[in-house]
């Protein structure tokens, strides 16, 4: 089946092999065009190497797989259709970079191989951060220019680079490196190894990067350096969707990299998801004049905010119920939207990040569980149990996820069913954490630990009483039993707004705080008024602002100015 393309579409689709920067608004199929531009270059290309498209998430890559496989199905034959390669950013240096040339800044005598900070083995690596030893795995890197700032903890301090530098060469002399770390590597090897950098730019002469706005100071680095080495760069994105500050990712590059001389710029600029009167409240927020490619029948309106109290979350989600059943909207299709995580918790019923250490990882494990999310709760289980055996079983976790023998197959067996029975092993999350869960999930785990003892040989780690201490653990349950009657309304689907980002939503309650609606109506010069932004825009029929009730009045004429209606 043929996709006809719009003007502007066709017009990015159709220009000449070359630098480009796309701004695309909201909804305005910017995965359509990018995937018909990446068969045009490859159509356009007539050397050796590979054309490359990249985003920052595996369902975005997945996605672009899917629709470029299909275009190409639907398309004349193009050459050597082989040569396109579509990853994450984070995929593509791993794999050409990292992995096969990371040794050779590191000094590991392995390829390097990735750690999330949990693994028993980093406990002896630590750096000084002026008043105390931290995990060398906290460091985060942001690249200053031809140099590095290392930083550490939740207000990134910044760390000599005497004391940083030698921490992080320390460990990686094991091979081992963090996501922050992995950059840092990837650019020490395209600096300090120029083979390695002229042959990546040879291979790849043409990459396009979807979503644009995510690319952070290290992302931009490796681009910049590619481009300096013959690479041509395209991008396209939407710089007020960048919502990524901890990645210091504010859409800047995308926005600067449209001004150079030499890039041919372009915009999408009508939206084909939101209903117009969605579309018309995004363009007073941003000031922008995109327009709507829907068209609606009736006057009733599709955006609206509503006050709400902190108390009672039913009423609002009833009241939010209501709108969706008058805009017709199914009511399974409504999503909860909200900035946090511990608020979502609370939204979803949850109690956000209880326990410390081994008893954290457990408790998120059994909350999983109760989502029927069992490959999660299977994962932090292997974490939390990593934490209880003795550190020479630091590798374990590799083991299970691709075992070698029938002995670790019968080990995976063994945690699985563990996971999987509430009864005898892990405890329910409707239990009180810090009385029924707590005391069942310690005899349980510990009578867990024996069995493993005696039948896999794997040695109990030391104090195992103190790593299955009880600290902030509420008196509540892990997460709220629902009420079982027979007229119970179906619960709405609840996440961060960082999670649904990129998707199509029916309907979007977001939740907001006072400061969220503060940054909201200022616009997307900061990281909470563009969160709000993509929270607004992933509404196709309805969008609902709520408001708590004690800021309402404060902020009710400018929500009416915007274009929003009270519900």
């Amino acid at each position: 089946m043929t996709v006809l393309l719009s003007d502007e579409q066709a017009g990015i689709v159709a220009l000449p092999l070359g630098p480009l920067a796309v701004s695309a608004c909201a909804g305005s199929g910017k995965t359509r065009t990018a995937v018909h531009r990446l068969a045009a270059m490859r159509r356009l290309y007539e050397g050796r190497g590979i054309v490359a498209l990249l985003s920052f998430s595996n369902v975005a890559v997945d996605t672009f797989s899917k629709e470029y496989g299909t275009l190409l199905r639907d398309m004349p034959v193009i050459g050597r259709s082989a040569t396109v390669e579509i990853d994450t950013m984070d995929g593509f240096i791993t794999t050409n970079i990292l992995r096969p040339h990371g040794h050779r800044v590191m000094k590991c005598p392995r390829a390097p191989f990735l750690v999330d900070g949990t693994e028993p083995f980093l406990n002896s690596f630590t750096v000084w951060d002026g008043s105390r030893p931290r995990p060398t795995t906290e460091i985060d890197f942001a690249c200053d220019g031809a140099n590095f700032k290392f930083l550490i903890g939740k207000n990134k301090a910044e760390l000599p680079a005497n004391w940083a530098a030698p921490a992080v060469a320390s460990l990686g002399k094991t091979g081992a490196y963090t996501h922050n770390a992995g950059r840092y590597w990837v650019l020490r090897v395209l600096r300090e190894k120029p083979f390695v950098l002229r042959a990546l730019a040879r291979r790849y002469p043409h990459i396009l990067v979807d979503e644009a706005q995510d690319i952070g100071p290290e992302h931009q680095a490796v681009l910049e350096l590619l481009i300096e080495a013959g690479s041509q760069l395209s991008l396209i994105g939407d710089p007020h969707q960048g919502i990524f500050d901890f990645a210091r990712a504010k859409g800047a590059f995308l926005k600067a990299y449209s001004d150079r001389a030499d890039i041919a710029a372009r915009s999408l600029t009508v939206n084909y998801r939101s209903l117009p009167g969605i579309v018309s409240v995004a363009n007073r927020l941003i000031g922008a004049r995109d327009t709507a490619a829907r068209v609606t029948t009736t006057e009733r309106p599709s955006a609206f905010y509503m006050p709400y109290k902190a108390a009672s979350r039913d009423a609002a989600l009833d009241s939010f119920r209501s709108l969706l059943v008058a805009a017709g909207v199914d009511p399974a299709k409504g999503v909860v939207l909200c900035r946090s995580n511990d608020l979502t918790a609370e939204w979803r019923g949850e109690m956000y990040a209880q326990g410390v250490g081994v008893v954290r990882c457990l408790a998120e494990a059994a909350i999983s569980r109760e989502r029927r999310d069992f490959l999660r709760a299977y994962q932090q289980t292997c974490l939390g149990l990593m934490g209880l055996l003795a550190p020479k079983h630091g590798s374990l976790a590799i083991d299970l996820a691709r075992p070698a023998d029938e002995t670790m197959r019968l080990l995976r067996q063994r945690i699985w069913a563990f996971v999987r029975d509430p009864v005898s092993g892990l405890p329910a999350a409707t239990l009180v954490a810090d009385t029924g869960w707590h005391s069942a999930l310690k005899a349980r785990v510990t009578g867990l630990i024996a069995v493993l003892g005696a039948e896999f040989g794997l040695q109990a780690a030391e104090n195992l009483g103190q790593r299955l201490a009880k600290k902030q653990l509420a008196n509540a349950p892990l997460l709220a039993a629902p009420i079982l009657t027979a007229a119970a309304e179906p619960s709405f689907r609840t996440s961060t707004v960082h999670r649904v980002k990129g998707e199509s939503l029916d309907a979007v309650l977001y939740v907001a705080k006072k400061s969220h609606v503060r940054a909201l109506l200022d616009g997307t010069d900061t990281e909470d008024g563009r969160i709000g932004y993509v929270a607004l825009t992933r509404a196709k029929d309805l969008f609902v602002l709520a408001v708590p009730d004690t800021a309402l009045h404060a902020f009710e004429p400018e929500l009416q100015a915007s274009g929003l209606v009270r519900a």
